[in-house]
């Protein structure tokens, strides 16, 4: 079986459209929500994560517009994150073979914003106006990531996937199975979504799942202790995946490896987190079994972090089923804080993260919890610590702690995320070289 590493990232976020800019807002912040009128049209606020000023011939201009024009606009954000990441890569896809290069995508409502307008438009368009080949060639389920490859010449595997928020998750570890049964050479996989219309706004309002921070949409996420619920966030992250070998032979430089991944069910209720984590641990046991990875090697786990109660609750509860005592020496993080969540997107956004924690060696911190937790609580990576000990960096200027050093003989981060209908789904991140 060949070894899967990621050599490319490409995140088309609010305010983030390249690897380095993903990490220094990750570990550095500040968040990129902000207020905007919420869309029921009643005068309201919510706080965002909208890629703002997005002009799809930066990153496709090397296509004639003709090719892209008609794209609407969730799909031009994931088109972008792929070319991104190709970029990022260093791939140069006229020297591959395109029928060894795979697509695998995730999204949980693609189109749902596209379908949405074009319905409520309805009303007012002439009867056989408003729907023409265009809604054929773009209104297509899945249809993302087939307009990828007619763009780029793949003509390998190319499949879309829907996890609801795991999806993402689950096209990075589809494409690692690929990639490890040697059938194909190359994949770009990860996540995308742009549903911020009103019916997500009213769904998740009037279930109490949103956040009503109002104040300061910076600090509208507030995971693990606070319960403050969702702030939603668009875009795309794709990653670069290649077998070692393959890696190699073009003189690519890794940034991790893909140790393992597993995706699950609770198997209960469709709409309720598994409070106990039970399910999630079990699949964390697993993928760290079947990797040779035991506790004392593990970093940090990047978890879902979405501060809806149900599953906070959930991954504390995983965390101390699967380290028992040494669960609080295991950071558990969160990287919503900065762009929001984003749904399909968010799963692969956290894959993302723990790429870039095991590259450079460093943790980044959970925005938006204060305050010493009670003994034995879990650990955030907060912002209190205000000293320029060996293992923390300070900003001087804000005195925001920016995250710290990965404790000694750490090889290994985990990346976990949850879905609506009972999924998790658990990646495994590897730093290069470590056995």
């Amino acid at each position: 079986m060949s070894e899967v590493v990621v050599t490319g990232i490409g995140p088309m976020l609010a305010n983030c459209a390249d690897r380095r800019t993903l990490w220094t807002q990750l570990r550095e912040g500040p968040s990129q929500l902000v207020f905007e009128p919420a869309p029921d049209g009643q005068g309201a606020r919510w706080p965002v994560g909208r890629v703002r000023g997005f002009d799809p011939e930066r990153w496709l201009g090397q296509f004639p517009h003709r090719f892209y024009e008609r794209y609407h606009r969730e799909q031009l954000l994931y088109l972008a994150s792929l070319a991104i990441a190709i970029d990022d890569a260093k791939l140069d896809l006229a020297e591959l073979d395109r029928e060894r290069i795979a697509i695998y995508d995730g999204t949980s409502r693609g189109n749902f914003d596209d379908w949405y307008r074009r319905i409520r438009a309805e009303a007012a368009t002439p009867a056989g106006e408003l729907y023409t080949r265009r809604e054929l060639l773009t209104g297509t389920p899945g249809q993302a990531a087939n307009l990828a490859a007619s763009l780029f010449g793949i003509r390998g595997p190319v499949c879309t996937i829907n996890v609801t928020c795991c999806s993402g998750a689950a096209a990075i570890g589809q494409a690692c199975r690929e990639l490890a049964s040697g059938d194909i050479d190359v994949a770009f996989a990860g996540g995308h979504d742009s549903a911020l219309e009103a019916p997500l706004y009213r769904i998740y309002r009037d279930a109490g799942l949103l956040s009503t921070e109002r104040n300061d949409a910076r600090r509208a996420i507030r995971p693990f202790r606070e319960h403050s619920g969702n702030a939603f966030g668009e875009g795309a992250v794709t990653l670069a995946l290649e077998t070692a070998e393959h890696a190699a032979r073009r003189g690519a430089t890794p940034l991790a490896v893909l140790r393992g991944w597993k995706l699950g069910n609770a198997g209960g209720h469709p709409l309720h987190a598994d409070v106990e984590g039970r399910r999630t641990a079990r699949l964390i046991s697993d993928v760290m079994s079947a990797a040779g990875i035991d506790r004392s090697r593990l970093g940090f786990v990047v978890g879902h972090g979405n501060a809806v109660e149900q599953s906070d609750h959930s991954e504390i509860a995983y965390m101390q089923a699967v380290f028992g005592a040494e669960a609080s020496e295991i950071p558990l993080i969160s990287v919503k804080p900065i762009y929001g969540h984003l749904l399909g997107a968010s799963s692969a956004l956290n894959i993302a993260a723990a790429v870039l924690m095991m590259h450079h060696g460093w943790l980044v911190p959970t925005r938006n919890v204060d305050g010493p937790g009670p003994e034995g609580a879990l650990d955030h990576v907060t912002g209190l610590v205000t000293d320029l000990a060996t293992d923390h960096v300070t900003d001087l200027v804000t005195g925001h702690v920016v995250g710290r050093g990965l404790r000694g003989g750490a090889t290994a981060g985990l990346a976990v995320s949850f879905g609506v209908g009972g999924h998790s789904a658990v990646t495994l991140v590897g730093a290069v070289g470590a056995t």
